[in-house]
């Protein structure tokens, strides 16, 4: 192979790390039932929404998706590696993690935090800020919160370009805290999605509109 070649070989392994999802993914690592930690790769329900979500947005130029959410398919996964992807590939983004109970919102924080320590020394941007609710990356001005819905104005006073919301239908008040964000992120062409674990018709009915 030329020095043309090689040169090529790293351009088109550029584009893909930061266009394109299932290509990113085999540098994430995930913790599986059994076993040692295993590279992310796409199951057959997660590459469905994933298809879903990007025609979706190839479509409306943004995302907005509730999903009805089945045990075992691995959808928080998808939306966690999804939302890393945008974060630490797009200078500036926020974005906040948003689960019913404490516990719920630090398993999703802490597959964003395996994500980031198992990334590859060149791919991994650096941290400003690590701690329990933040993960900030310094020299590219993005960034995770981790909040709860239960926490008086929880997440009001970030600014969220991203929403990973969780088990909404646990939540105390569903209209609240989503409502404002929720409008502001259609307005801007924002990144929603969040899982329904019982009925929340209602909610459910409204958010699909």
């Amino acid at each position: 192979m030329s020095w043309i070649d090689d040169l090529r070989s790293a351009g088109d392994h550029a584009t893909k790390i930061k266009g394109d999802l299932p290509y990113f993914s085999q540098y994430l690592r995930i913790r599986p039932k059994v076993g040692s930690l295993a590279p992310f790769v796409l199951n057959p329900a997660q590459r469905e929404l994933h298809r879903l979500i990007e025609e979706q947005k190839a479509k409306t130029g943004r995302v907005r998706a509730v999903v009805l959410k089945a045990r075992q398919l691995g959808v928080s996964t998808y939306v966690a590696a999804r939302f890393y992807h945008r974060t630490v590939n797009a200078p500036g983004l926020r974005t906040v993690i948003l689960g019913h109970k404490v516990d719920a919102s630090r398993n999703l924080f802490g597959i964003v935090k395996r994500f980031h320590d198992q990334l590859p020394d060149e791919m991994r941007p650096s941290i400003g800020v690590s701690n329990a609710e933040e993960l900030i990356f310094d020299k590219i001005d993005s960034g995770y919160l981790m909040t709860v819905a239960t926490t008086e104005g929880a997440g009001r006073s970030a600014t969220a370009q991203m929403l990973h919301a969780s088990e909404t239908a646990f939540w105390p008040d569903l209209s609240d805290p989503m409502g404002e964000r929720d409008a502001d992120r259609a307005r801007h062409g924002r990144h929603g999605t969040r899982s329904l674990s019982s009925a929340a018709r209602n909610y459910f009915a409204k958010s699909t509109l």
